[in-house]
């Protein structure tokens, strides 16, 4: 019995240790099947025109492509506009707060600090009052070349575009093969009828519970998008539009990026409106929004359709979020929705679909 645990445990980290370690072959990979199981009944649809699944796929695929370029330039210059504020922005935010800072009376700031040196002086022994010491000499600038940033960041940028070549390509052959997949793991499960109906039940539930998923994901970004973006027309906010197709985009990472979203609006509403309590109104509005439709209406709608439990699915946002980063996050349910397809199928992992299960 200790030797099985002590298996099992070894396994798990193992386990982990390649999912870090094999991100970059694994995020691609989960991204891809994310969007070839979205786009497939597209491809369903225009195939029975064109005769041709492979056609389809290539129709498809340039038609998405297309689209996110469009959207692209369409809105590059308020993306631009909206970056060349940053600057100003951060000397705004830091005037104000000094502003604040200095104003007379209690001082949040100046008590936070004072009570730091006195415990300070408590612990080293010196006199509460004593002269604070002379300011260190500036460090030496670093001598990073021009050339090494411009390097470090053509890297970066070469990486990326090369991610996203390897997801186009991963999407195009997945939605070209079509059920050629599912036939071959049907085939390999064995001869006998029971293992290939095991194996199809698994495949049909698996594809069932991501394409669920992906509904209400759409659903609950749509809904986010216009919210946003009412709310923000209506509290005359510049570029509304923008803010609604960024935050119903980002609602696909759920609770880090309404987060995010508050965040940004409220430096940018501040900067409009010179006003703390208009930007904290704007961010607030964006936090309604999204729990309004996060955490009611999606909740709802998910465990509807997915059947996960809440808890276990939390859970499993922190634990993908520690492995990958953002894309665990956005990652995290299809994987899980996966995991608890296959453990119901099986009676060793029946516990395990039970634990993620409602």
């Amino acid at each position: 019995m200790t030797g099985n645990r002590s298996t099992t445990f070894l396994c798990a980290v193992a386990a982990v240790a390649l999912l870090h370690f094999g991100a970059p072959f694994f995020i691609p990979l989960l991204v891809a099947l994310l969007i070839s199981f979205a786009l497939s009944p597209l491809v369903d649809l225009i195939t029975r025109v064109v005769r041709a699944r492979v056609l389809a796929a290539a129709i498809v695929v340039l038609t998405f492509i297309g689209l996110l370029a469009a959207a692209a330039w369409t809105w590059q210059d308020d993306v631009v506009a909206i970056w060349g504020k940053l600057p100003d922005a951060v000397k705004s935010i830091s005037k104000s707060v000094q502003e604040i800072a200095q104003k007379p009376g209690p001082n949040p700031v100046a008590e936070v600090k004072k009570a730091a040196q006195e415990i300070e002086n408590i612990g080293t022994g010196a006199p509460a009052a004593r002269k604070a010491a002379p300011a260190a000499a500036p460090a030496a600038a670093s001598s990073i070349s021009i050339w090494q940033l411009l390097w470090t960041g053509w890297k970066s940028v070469a990486a990326a575009a090369a991610q996203i070549m390897v997801v186009i390509f991963l999407v195009f052959f997945m939605l070209a093969s079509g059920d050629l997949f599912k036939q071959k793991l049907v085939r390999i499960a064995g001869d006998k009828l029971s293992k290939q109906r095991f194996t199809l039940q698994v495949i049909d539930e698996i594809d069932s519970q991501i394409k669920k998923y992906l509904v209400v994901v759409l659903v609950s970004n749509v809904i986010v998008g216009f919210g946003t973006w009412i709310c923000f027309r209506l509290l005359g906010m510049e570029y509304a539009e923008l803010w609604g197709l960024a935050a119903g985009i980002i609602h696909t990472a759920p609770y880090f990026g309404p987060a995010i979203i508050a965040g940004a609006s409220l430096i940018a509403a501040f900067m409009q409106f010179h006003s703390w309590a208009h930007a904290f109104l704007v961010a607030g509005a964006t936090l309604v929004v999204a729990t309004l439709v996060g955490m009611v209406f999606a909740t709802w709608l998910a465990s509807r359709q997915t059947r996960m439990n809440t808890t276990a699915s939390f859970v499993g946002l922190l634990f993908f979020g520690w492995i990958w980063g953002l894309w665990g996050v956005l990652l995290a349910i299809p994987i899980l929705a996966i995991v608890k397809a296959i453990c119901d199928r099986s009676e060793d992992w029946r516990a395990v679909g039970e634990l993620l299960g409602r």
